[in-house]
């Protein structure tokens, strides 16, 4: 459908949709590869030749692709110029734009046309399928569909039916767009024919696609097992409230607004009901029943998995909220579905009246303006609890990139089978790393392993490289230098034999030999020069550098426990008490701190607890 003269204001208007998403997006990580993403790089330049039917080493689906198809085009440039995977999705973003406009065109006027169409690029839930390179998948399989209906309103059978394979290829959530093709038919031609001739396609369609995921499943393909909790009507509910809350920002916004949010579409949507019964919208929702029920039934078809599959692991937990039972929600998820919800929602606010519409938009615009930033530094506990937020996303991006460079930077070449250790690593980021895939991706080795530190025991061992990990840093990932761990590992040994005096200059030179700033290394030190100080009964000057140990690297067990033991030394016993168990608190299995409290005996009966 050619757009006159007229039409072009509005259909870039609604395009511009794309600039608020931008600027609520701001942050220099954007695009960054971690999770999965370094598994499906890793299996791409190590297993050759490529499986078509695997899952690019991840444990679940077949989606060739969103997965070996698009990773193949954008892996060379992931790692360094992790801008080309953005502007990708901000290209696949406009394409659903302007296929979502041709569709609503056939049933609305441009103004209305462009605001349903400009529905997925005014989402908080795209921050993170433009910030998140495996977000490709979701919108891959969003762009094809979109495009396989539209093809479907115009007639094209070959064309929509390629496009319809293609996008269950590409995630199984466009699913969905196998029966609709077979509906539109029907209700664009009114011929029981055409709709016949369209079913046999999306049957021959789903038929491919089935035969392809019974291969697949003999190549380590498949859909998760279920937990067992089946279509429970409160998971239902849970999920459809969360879906539709997640399109109106409700996940990205501060949480001092969730309540205005909520009473402004509350009261947008009172006021499309009571509207509603005037004769006159009758009329004009009547006439677009068709699309409004398509676009219902087209969300509510994609909704209800997620409640009906709720498998085991780690990427899905199962979750106990006011709303019932939950698997761990993340909104991206209902991005194909969100394709049905921008013509129900907006399409019939526009026909009770059309300013609520515009309404609509301007709030959804508000909300995604007023969306919490990216963080600017990664703190030492994650923003919130549902595992793959936008700020979550970005918190685990600058951790990994940080770690990246610092070790580039450091190490720019890694003897094979060399251990590179990580410590003090922001909680909940480790993960983002794919066991030791990102490692061995920066280095083109897959003999290096990335692991853990191990505390007190890892000073025993010579890592190739140490990265630590700083408090509220932009950046957090730092170099250990390999002189100060050598000075360091040294002066432990010099410890344990009681030599304090070699112990305290080696520590000394520790902190001289790291050339980077480096507090947490610093703390440690202290920390360490400080238990020093108490063996000598410098108590003094073991509390002054007990509390610049806090002040470089946080609240940690020995501090606590060092804190316990000053106030023992003072007669305090019920400062000891509390001081040992907040040491429990951070680390339950510190021998140490057990036998304290031990020695100091049972507190004493209605003492406050700790």
């Amino acid at each position: 459908m050619p757009h006159t003269a007229r039409e072009w204001p509005w259909v870039l208007a609604g395009a511009l949709g794309i600039l608020p998403l931008l600027w609520a997006s701001r942050t220099p990580t954007l695009g960054v590869p971690v999770i999965e993403d370094y598994t499906f790089l890793h299996s791409l330049a190590w297993h050759r030749p490529v499986d078509i039917f695997g899952p690019l080493g991840f444990a679940w689906y077949w989606r060739p692709v969103s997965r070996q198809l698009y990773y193949f085009l954008v892996g060379p440039f992931l790692v360094r110029a992790h801008w080309v995977a953005v502007l990708l999705a901000l290209a696949m973003l406009l394409a659903i734009y302007a296929l979502l406009y041709r569709l609503a065109r056939r049933a609305f006027a441009p103004p209305m046309a462009a605001a349903i169409a400009c529905f997925p690029l005014l989402a908080e839930p795209a921050r993170v399928l433009i910030a998140w390179p495996s977000g490709g998948q979701h919108l891959i399989a969003a762009c094809l569909a979109a495009l396989a209906i539209e093809r479907a309103a115009a007639g094209r059978l070959a064309s929509s039916c390629v496009a319809a394979f293609g996008a269950v290829l590409s995630h199984e959530a466009a699913v969905i767009v196998l029966p609709a093709l077979p509906l539109i038919a029907g209700f664009s031609r009114r011929s029981w024919r055409a709709a016949a001739r369209w079913a046999c396609a999306s049957v021959l369609v789903a038929a491919l696609w089935g035969a392809g995921y019974i291969i697949a499943r003999h190549h380590g393909s498949g859909l998760p097992e279920s937990a067992g909790i089946g279509l429970h009507p409160r998971a239902l509910w849970a999920v459809l409230v969360r879906a539709l809350l997640s399109q109106f920002g409700w996940e990205g916004i501060v949480a001092g607004l969730r309540v205005p949010l909520a009473i402004g579409a509350g009261l947008l949507v009172a006021a499309g009901l009571a509207l509603s019964f005037a004769p006159s919208a009758r009329r004009r929702i009547a006439r677009a029943g068709p699309v409004l029920l398509g676009g219902l039934g087209w969300f509510l078809a994609g909704i209800v998995p997620l409640a009906l599959l709720v498998p085991d692991g780690s990427a899905w937990q199962t979750q106990i909220t006011p709303l019932g039972v939950l698997p761990a929600w993340e909104a991206w998820r209902a991005t194909v579905a969100s394709l049905g919800l921008a013509f129900v929602l907006t399409g019939w606010l526009a026909q009770a009246w059309r300013p609520l519409a515009a309404a609509l938009v301007a709030l959804r615009l508000a909300t995604l303006l007023l969306a919490a930033p990216a963080p600017r530094v990664v703190a030492s506990e994650p923003p919130g609890a549902d595992y793959l937020t936008f700020a979550n996303l970005v918190r685990m991006q600058r951790t990994v990139e940080s770690t990246r460079r610092a070790l580039l930077e450091s190490a720019p070449r890694l003897p094979r089978h060399a251990v590179v250790c990580y410590w003090n690593v922001p909680r909940l980021t480790a993960w983002a790393f794919a066991d030791s895939r990102a490692l061995q991706v920066w280095y083109h080795d897959t003999t290096l392993v990335w692991s853990g530190f191990g505390g007190r025991e890892g000073w025993r061992s010579s890592p190739a490289a140490l990265i630590e990990y700083e408090r509220e840093w932009p950046w957090p990932a730092v170099a250990i230098d390999p002189e100060a761990q050598r000075l360091y590992r040294r002066a432990g040994e010099a410890s344990e034999a009681g030599e304090l005096s070699t112990a305290e200059s080696l520590l000394i030179a520790a902190l001289s030999a790291q050339p980077r700033r480096a507090p947490g290394f610093a703390g440690n030190i202290r920390q360490n020069l400080a238990w020093i100080s108490f063996a000598r009964r410098e108590y003094a000057r073991a509390d002054s550098l007990n509390r610049l140990a806090l002040e470089e690297c946080g609240e940690t067990p020995d501090y606590w426990l060092l804190s316990a033991e000053l106030a023992v030394a003072r007669g305090d016993v019920a400062g000891a008490r509390r001081a040992a168990l907040r040491s429990l608190e951070l680390d339950d299995r510190d021998p140490r701190t057990i036998q304290l409290l031990m020695s100091l005996g049972p507190a004493p009966s209605g003492s406050a607890g700790p």
